[in-house]
């Protein structure tokens, strides 16, 4: 009961806009700890690591393959079955591509502003700046020294969401870490 009550009082420290949840992978529940959903109807990866004994978690809703491979899992390539032991297995299921906050993959950018608000920073990326990124980011600190900092971060291609993720991070973090940094800042590939 009261790793549950726990549970809801961390749930509730975040303003609504944000989400700590996408296609039933929670960053804040331990249950699930890492590991790789792949929905072959859509075609989209989800994709959970935690990182420092769970200082940092990660999760990433996306269809690009490179990323998911780089994370350590093994993606089927052109129609063949993953080699044994090349990576992480991938578990095939039925994926709701939306996150606790409503935000579902394929809604437009105005759409996501609109519901969300002004992003905390944005960049443009690709060639063509086709890509739109945009992050949410809160800083939650329990007293001076110890915190957490919660982003989400979107990823649109011509306007239409392609995907997102989520990072929450335990201040300070592991090592020389800067948890609330943002250096580099859209993690993804482009």
């Amino acid at each position: 009961m009261l790793s549950m009550l726990g549970t809801i009082l961390l749930l509730a420290a975040w303003p609504a806009h944000f989400t700590v949840a996408v296609a039933g992978m929670s960053a804040e529940r331990r249950t699930i700890t890492s590991g790789c959903w792949h929905d072959p109807e859509s075609g989209y990866y989800l994709y959970k690591s935690m990182d420092c004994d769970g200082a940092h978690t990660h999760i990433t809703l996306t269809k690009d393959r490179r990323m998911v491979t780089e994370s350590g899992y093994e993606v089927a390539r052109f129609g063949r079955k993953p080699e044994d032991s090349a990576g992480a297995k991938i578990e095939e299921r039925k994926l709701d591509l939306s996150t606790l906050n409503g935000i579902r993959i394929g809604m437009s950018r105005d759409e996501v502003v609109s519901k969300l608000g002004a992003p905390t920073r944005t960049a443009v990326r690709g060639k063509d700046k086709e890509y739109w990124c945009a992050l949410y980011k809160k800083v939650a600190m329990d007293d001076r020294v110890t915190g957490r900092v919660l982003r989400n971060t979107y990823i649109f291609k011509h306007g239409k969401l392609i995907e997102l993720s989520i990072n929450l991070d335990a201040i300070p973090g592991c090592g020389d870490d800067n948890s609330a940094s943002d250096e580099g800042w859209p993690w993804s590939k482009f």
